[in-house]
């Protein structure tokens, strides 16, 4: 009972997904990611299956050994709804055939959604198309299919939580947001994003740079500066 958009963006390399559903912390439970993949797992979710696909992928660089891993690892795989977009190259999905409809999986050029208990057939398509015309960040992005999606037909049942998480360079994440229970999970999380995008700069040098980095009262109140 979940909608999932991973998405990479070519050009910089960045790569990541985004997550509603109708129950709460839908982060802490679907999808994982590291240098060259996305791995997704929901529907009757075993988070434990992220792991799986990131050792399988880690080990191989394949998307359909990924994918196979994730597969073979899986209890009754027929509830189980699996993605695993790379870095480069075809994202793969799996369904299967207890997860509830309308479900399944839609590919577009760099992006791979997802879903189950749908509010419509529409969602899917939508969320590509909504991700494929928007500008700005790769989470930016990735927000906009997301809330094309809810337009489109949502979940069946009220949506509760979201997350957006994105890679960036050296391997640091540069957005990892969650809106764990709410009644407008979407808009509530697209609000912190918001807020987070101008600040996430300054973070990331006090990663890689820390003496040229500023005081994170700065960063938090720059009117203050």
């Amino acid at each position: 009972m979940t909608f999932s958009l991973a998405g990479r963006d070519p050009e910089t390399g960045d790569i990541g997904f985004a997550v509603a559903t109708s129950s709460v912390c839908v982060g802490a439970r679907v999808g994982a990611l590291a240098e060259g993949v996305v791995v997704l797992s929901q529907a009757r979710t075993d988070p434990r299956l992220h792991q799986v696909g990131l050792r399988a992928w880690e080990q191989s660089a394949s998307a359909e050994t990924t994918l196979a891993a994730m597969q073979d690892a899986a209890t009754a795989l027929h509830w189980r709804q699996l993605g695993v977009l790379p870095a480069q190259g075809t994202p793969l999905h799996h369904t299967g055939a207890s997860c509830l409809g309308a479900c399944g999986g839609v590919t577009g050029d760099h992006a791979l959604a997802i879903g189950n208990f749908l509010g419509s057939d529409a969602v899917l398509p939508a969320m590509i198309a909504g991700f494929e015309a928007a500008k700005g960040h790769l989470s930016e992005r990735l927000m906009a299919g997301m809330l094309a999606g809810e337009a489109a037909g949502s979940e069946r049942d009220p949506l509760q939580s979201a997350s957006v998480m994105v890679l960036g360079a050296e391997a640091l994440k540069d957005v990892d947001l969650r809106i764990d229970d709410s009644t407008d999970p979407l808009a509530d999380l697209n609000r912190l994003l918001a807020g987070w995008l101008p600040k996430a700069p300054a973070y990331r040098l006090r990663a890689l740079d820390p003496d040229s980095a500023p005081l994170s009262s700065t960063i938090e109140h720059p009117d203050r500066a």
